[in-house]
């Protein structure tokens, strides 16, 4: 299960392209999915469903790891009503999203967000000076 996890956590951070200081949240994100999708090992239940003899029915708060997402604030009149962030998954015990804000450079925990996963931010020049994040849109087939 480790090299399971690793190799998930690997594909997290390259999709997202995000730096190996941030392994820790991929990592909780991946054990969350593992617990709550199917096992054949498990005659196709789900590890939660297993432990705690309720199925796993929150599949609608899954979302793309590193994706941009705004969280909604109020603060004044003119203020923009949303700041954008990375989605980095969930805070155990707690009910909301952890966001990587980019211009704060901290973790915030916000129920009331809005994800855009045909985004990601990418870096403009990844093997040169300037690392400027980049807005990409993926095509929908």
């Amino acid at each position: 299960m480790n090299k399971t996890l690793v190799e998930k956590v690997r594909c997290m951070l390259s999709n997202a392209e995000l730096d190996r200081k941030f392994w820790a949240e991929p990592v909780t994100y991946t054990q969350h999915l593992v617990n709550r999708l199917p096992s054949s090992a498990i005659d196709d239940k789900t590890p939660l469903e297993v432990w705690s003899g309720k199925p796993a029915t929150d599949y609608d708060s899954l979302h793309v790891f590193g994706s941009i997402a705004y969280y909604h604030v109020i603060e004044s009149k003119l203020d923009p009503r949303a700041n954008k962030t990375f989605f980095m998954g969930f805070s155990p015990g707690v009910k909301g999203y952890r966001l990587w804000c980019l211009e704060a450079k901290k973790t915030i925990i916000n129920r009331d967000v809005t994800f855009d996963e045909s985004i990601m931010l990418k870096k403009v020049n990844p093997k040169g000076d300037d690392n400027t994040p980049q807005q990409v849109e993926y095509a929908s087939k």
